[in-house]
């Protein structure tokens, strides 16, 4: 990416991030007014000290007639204290406001687009986005934004004050400042730039990390540790390069603010201890300097160029928050994918009928993924989808639950389906996919997931769901607590719970996403058993690789290439009573070697576990 681009990039980023500070503008307001406050009380300050000195020195006057300006002196300070403290509140405020509404915003776009624009990126970089980039863009409007502020404003203040008493000294304020924040800039240039690549870097080793962390005992299993774990060292060494690239930029703006922010300092009391001596005799209006003047100039110097070098601290944070900032903006500007954006409410029939016909599906690409579908699903229908991996089978769930556009007709009970309320038609299904999600809470808040059900329909689902005998042996029952992914429980006991969340209410239609892929025999039949006790009136619309329950269910679609290549009753199709028959059974075929693949492997597992094991113990 070229200069000029990263440059518009940044200030796109820039003003972007300005529009955002909306909801803490009363917060930002408040900030700056109490640190503005702040640099008058320490003119005043300034003002009382270097009088007190004066009459002390040069007037000889008693330190017990000096008891009041001290005392005003501690005073101030203490209401100096508090301003700086308020300022740190609403400054923290502002940006936990701005945060938070950021981080709506971008949870309401994932859940608007749904599992098609989640699935784009690993649950890792996903993690970061939503908690690392945004909790960056913090210091940026509570630190960086009221300091910019207060940065035109002290200086302005004291420059004002510093000009009757002595037009040198505020000339050389005047001409010194614009030192500190243009070196800042030009340091500065080069950190928006670094702070983005380290948050990329950050972004990949997070998803990185994640991933394999979820996949160690395939790793192990397949002896793939020691090459994963030197990717992970490199990605780690990757990332700590661009985290000292964005040390090392920070500790030299640091270190130019510092100089330049003495030098000028220096030139000041160079100028008014010569004038003490009577080698310049100017700048006082035709007065020598006084002690009060020179003290009084001397202690608002470094007061008038700190507003400016704790800008240039803070400047950093507004390179982080646009390098941060960029990948926020890419997702909340990302194109709506969502076809189900209609306003109607189902129409209720009683039951529920699905209708489609020439449904094609593109992604945002333009590649076909579904092309003219045709096919029905009725009420307490049991329909089975099948297909070679790649046929189009997630495709086709993630249109029926809302997440892709499409063209054709897709109709619900007569209503064209991208017309209905996502609201409305979501209510009305139910979704089990392969991997249960367990978070860390009760089993009844892992069957209630946020919605408002009693404990005894929280008990009826688990029986349903064929879960209550090991809810029963678990130490509090449905309240036993759960780790995060389901640590203490198996998989197939994680399965049945997700499935009692998914039936725990009425549903018209329950779509299965290969419920039974990763359960064991005895689990598989649990869950099947679980699911026969569907409502008649239920359609069930599942995706599976498993030949026992494509025997059992009323229809089968069969996909290939995104195309409907067979559609009937699974004994019709195994008969021969359709042109397609071939794909159909060739396809059940190679289910049959996979599975006893599959079964081999397992199998030798297992007798390798076990040959192990004795000879352990005759070895041992």
């Amino acid at each position: 990416m070229s200069s000029s681009t990263n440059k518009t990039a940044e200030k796109a980023a820039y003003r972007w991030l300005l529009r955002q500070v909306s909801p803490a503008r009363k917060w930002l307001i408040a900030s700056v007014s109490l640190g503005l406050f702040s640099g008058l009380l320490l003119i005043v300050q300034a003002a009382l000290l270097a009088d007190s000195i004066h009459k002390l020195v040069m007037d000889s006057v008693p330190r017990t007639d000096l008891m009041g300006a001290l005392t005003t002196i501690l005073l101030v300070l203490l209401v100096r204290s508090i301003c700086n403290w308020g300022r740190e509140v609403c400054g923290f405020n502002a940006g936990v406001q701005v945060r938070e509404s950021i981080r709506s915003a971008l949870l309401q776009k994932l859940k608007r687009q749904g599992p098609v624009m989640i699935a784009t990126q690993p649950a890792g970089s996903w993690s970061t986005l939503l908690v690392e980039q945004v909790e960056e863009l913090h210091d940026f409007v509570a630190r960086y934004l009221p300091q910019m502020a207060l940065a035109a404003l002290i200086p302005l203040v004291i420059v004002v004050v510093a000009f009757p008493f002595n037009w040198v000294a505020g000339l050389i304020l005047l001409g010194t400042a614009p030192l500190i924040p243009l070196f800042m800039i030009f340091v500065g240039l080069k950190a928006a730039e670094a702070n983005r690549r380290n948050f990329q870097a950050l972004n990949r080793l997070g998803g990185f990390f994640l991933d394999r962390l979820q996949a160690m005992e395939t790793l192990r299993l397949f002896q793939g540790s020691a090459y994963e774990k030197q990717q992970l060292e490199q990605a780690s060494d990757d990332f700590r390069v661009k985290t000292m690239q964005v040390l090392r930029l920070a500790f030299l703006s640091s270190t130019v603010l510092e100089f330049f922010a003495s030098i000028s300092i220096a030139i000041l009391a160079v100028y008014l201890g010569m004038s003490f001596l009577g080698y310049l005799n100017f700048g006082s209006y035709g007065a020598e300097v006084s002690l009060f003047t020179g003290l009084f100039l001397l202690l608002l110097a470094p007061d008038f160029y700190q507003p400016l070098r704790d800008l240039g601290t803070h400047y950093h944070a507004k390179a982080k928050a646009i390098g941060a900032s960029d990948d926020i903006i890419k997702v909340l500007n990302e194109e709506a994918i969502n076809s189900q954006q209609g306003g109607q409410p189902l129409p209720d029939a009683g039951s529920l009928s699905i209708t489609a016909s020439g449904l094609t599906v593109d992604a945002p690409g333009g590649q076909n993924l579904l092309n003219d579908l045709s096919f029905s699903v009725r009420a307490g229908e049991r329909l089975a989808i099948i297909g070679p991996s790649g046929a189009g089978k997630s495709t086709l769930l993630n249109t029926l639950m809302g997440f892709w556009p499409y063209r054709g007709q897709l109709q619900v009970n007569g209503c064209e389906f991208c017309e209905v309320a996502p609201e409305s038609w979501r209510k009305n299904i139910a979704w089990l996919g392969q991997q249960p999600l367990i978070i860390y809470g009760s089993v009844y808040d892992n069957v209630c997931f946020g919605r408002k059900l009693s404990r005894e329909q929280v008990l009826k689902a688990l029986h349903k769901a064929q879960a209550m005998e090991f809810i029963e042996r678990l130490p509090s029952g449905i309240d036993t607590l759960l780790q995060e992914q389901g640590g203490n429980v198996s998989v197939g006991q994680a399965q049945r719970i997700a499935l009692a969340r998914a039936i725990a209410e009425p549903v018209k239609l329950l779509i299965l996403d290969e419920p039974t892929a990763s359960l064991d025999a005895l689990s598989e039949r649990l869950v099947l058993d679980a699911l026969e006790s569907m409502p008649l009136d239920c359609a069930v619309i599942t995706v599976t690789h498993r030949l026992e329950q494509i025997d059992s269910m009323d229809r089968v679609l069969m996909l290939e290439s995104g195309k409907l290549v067979a559609e009937g009753v699974p004994a019709e199709l195994k008969s021969g009573q359709f042109q397609s028959n071939d794909r159909f059974s060739h396809f059940v075929t190679e289910l049959k070697q996979q599975q006893g693949l599959v079964g081999g492997l397992v199998g030798g597992l297992a007798d390798g576990a076990v040959n192990g094991a004795v000879n352990g113990v005759v070895n041992g």
